[in-house]
């Protein structure tokens, strides 16, 4: 196997993979769902700031 068909096939699962957890975390029904999709994709990718939400809906980590 070659070095570029290894990395092509890897850049195909993790281009599948973002892609399944960016429409969990846009369009699954239940929230604590979204939030373990929208975890998991800052992992994966890097320079993405995440707001998390409090208990009253508003975002944290915004100072004024």
């Amino acid at each position: 196997m070659t070095i570029g068909l290894l990395s092509s096939v890897a850049a195909v699962f993790y281009g599948g993979t973002v892609s399944i957890l960016a429409l969990t975390a846009t369009f699954a029904r239940r929230r604590t769902l979204r939030r373990e999709a929208r975890s998991t994709l800052a992992v994966l990718v890097p320079g993405r700031a995440v707001e998390s939400l409090g208990a009253d809906g508003t975002t944290a980590g915004h100072g004024g």
